[in-house]
């Protein structure tokens, strides 16, 4: 690999305009745009080899300033919808879902995922834990017919109010809008709350559900993205802050993969690599100064994933809703973001052992690398 080549698409990434000062606050602009100066600036000049870099960098958050200019736009294309919904008597939330939440974006390659949720009528899993707890709903139509309606309007609504954005109305589950005033692409996700037995139980968030929308089918599909946060939070907590840098070093090597692999690979959605990630959670709780080994570790573990379908069909993702490989496209998905992780911990190998005549894993499990700085 030509990890000169690769730095310097990875600093053109983490460097380039994050947004137009005409766009966005000018003073978050500078700060962003400062932040990336820093950090590249830091890795450039670890005293490690460019392949070490690469990685380090790779698994590295987006910086905060930038996350935050995404969340802020999120939450202002949301802000509209929300207040224009209210004055046709449509009353909905907005929460935060998806890879910008959970930190496990990767700048240039992310979009935001906003939820938009029905607040006058809520699904409830039966038989609730607290009789007469629920009152009857005022809204007698069924629920996926309420988020229908809540979808319809949201897409006559942002194109009305976004007029000068491209907004894709053509998904089965979120509203898409890039362009014109946007500074990120926005995904807009209709959806009902969904009250499970362990939150009516417990109150807290992670385990409430949501229902979302799917236009093409007019179904409902029941998701838990507070639960599936909770949960990769807490494991990434256990593992030094390693378990979401793998997830980031995944959705990079896809993102610099040569055209033919990267259409393979992208069968695998964030979720599936978060999933993947999740799985291995175990063996990446380790120092953070031997983080390098994760790529080891990855290595792997996605091999025996390509090798055996009896792990892969017992894959779940977190919140346990669905297998990871539901649909055979993502098999050969796997083989390529295989074969990318080989490549590249080969050629770090290498790097590391110039003399050396076979591949051994050891060698990047034991490499200690410097942290110093990086990560603050």
């Amino acid at each position: 690999m030509d990890f000169n080549k690769k730095l310097a698409a990875q600093k053109a990434r983490r460097q380039g305009p994050s947004v137009s000062t005409e766009m966005f606050d000018s003073v978050h602009y500078a700060e962003a745009s400062t932040r990336a100066l820093y950090k590249s600036q830091i890795f450039e000049s670890l005293q490690e080899s460019n392949g070490v870099k690469w990685v380090l960098w790779a698994m590295d958050p987006v910086e905060k300033e930038y996350t935050e200019i995404s969340k802020s736009e999120g939450e202002r294309i949301a802000l509209s919808l929300v207040k224009s919904l209210e004055r046709e008597g449509v009353k909905v939330e907005a929460r935060l879902q998806g890879s910008v939440g959970l930190d496990i974006h990767i700048k240039g390659v992310s979009d935001v995922d906003m939820l938009i949720v029905v607040k006058s009528t809520i699904l409830v899993q039966q038989p609730p834990v607290v009789a007469g707890l629920y009152p009857p709903p005022t809204d007698k139509r069924p629920m996926v017919d309420i988020v229908a309606d809540l979808r319809a309007r949201s897409e006559v609504i942002l194109k009305a109010n976004f007029p000068a954005a491209t907004v894709d109305i053509s998904g089965a589950k979120a509203i898409a809008l890039e362009g014109g005033s946007l500074v990120r692409e926005i995904d807009i996700v209709p959806a009902a709350w969904y009250h499970t037995t362990a939150y009516q139980k417990s109150q807290m968030e992670f385990d409430k559900g949501i229902q979302i929308y799917n236009k093409k089918e007019h179904v409902l599909h029941v998701n838990f993205p507070f639960l599936n946060r909770q949960l990769i939070n807490d494991a990434d907590a256990r593992s030094n802050g390693i378990l979401k840098g793998v997830i980031r070093l995944m959705k990079t090597m896809i993102s610099d993969m040569d055209d033919e692999r990267k259409a393979l690979a992208k069968g695998l959605n964030s979720f599936d690599l978060s999933a993947i990630a999740y799985d291995m959670r175990e063996e990446l709780e380790m120092p953070a100064y031997l983080r390098l080994g994760a790529l080891e570790k990855l290595r792997e573990h996605l091999w025996r994933l390509v090798v055996n379908s009896e792990l892969r069909d017992n894959l779940i993702v977190p919140d346990g809703t669905r297998k990871v490989f539901d649909n055979e496209s993502k098999v050969p998905a796997l083989a390529a973001l295989y074969l990318e992780c080989e490549d590249l911990a080969k050629s770090v190998h290498d790097e590391l052992m110039p003399f050396g005549n076979e591949y051994k894993g050891d060698v990047l499990l034991n490499k200690v690398v410097s942290l110093v700085g990086q990560w603050s």
